[in-house]
Parts: C-alpha cells; sequence; structure tokens
C-alpha cells in the first residue's frame, strides 16, 4: 500500500468512527459472508430493473458471457457507440 493509501484508510476508520481494529479483521469479515447473504443483500438493495452493468475488456472474450444479461450497447474507446 502506498502511504496515500494508508492516510486513506487511517482516515475512513476516524471519519466513520468504526473499531480500532477494523482495518484488521477487514478481510477476514468480508471472507466469511455467504453467498445466500451476499445475495438476500443484493435484492434488497439492488434494483435490477434499472441496472447497468459497465464491462470494459476484450470483447471477442467477454461479449457472449455478457449478452446473458440482456442487450447490449457497444461503445469504443472514446466513448463512440459501436
Amino acid at each position: 500500500a502506498t502511504q496515500d493509501g494508508l492516510l486513506t484508510q487511517f482516515s475512513t476508520v476516524a471519519e466513520h468512527e468504526l473499531p480500532d481494529d477494523y482495518l484488521e479483521t477487514y478481510r477476514a469479515k468480508v471472507r466469511a459472508v455467504t453467498s445466500e447473504e451476499l445475495l438476500a443483500t443484493a435484492r434488497k438493495y439492488l434494483d435490477s430493473a434499472n441496472m447497468q452493468i459497465v464491462l470494459a475488456g476484450d470483447r471477442s472474450q467477454i461479449e457472449s458471457q455478457a449478452a446473458l444479461f440482456g442487450d447490449l450497447e457497444l461503445f469504443d474507446a472514446q466513448g463512440n457507440r459501436l
């Protein structure tokens, strides 16, 4: 981590009054989340009818999988519609 990144993390802990061990325990807590908990939270807070998914990468590698989510709108690196 960079010094700037560490400062940001410490600032976040202080600003949100998080526990002193927050940074040490964060990864373990994230790893402890089950797929069922994640799905329940997504269903609670995300409106899939109005969701937009943005992907960037090699079109030949990801287009067929991305199409499973619905109609695709394709743009080039400059933001021009393809």
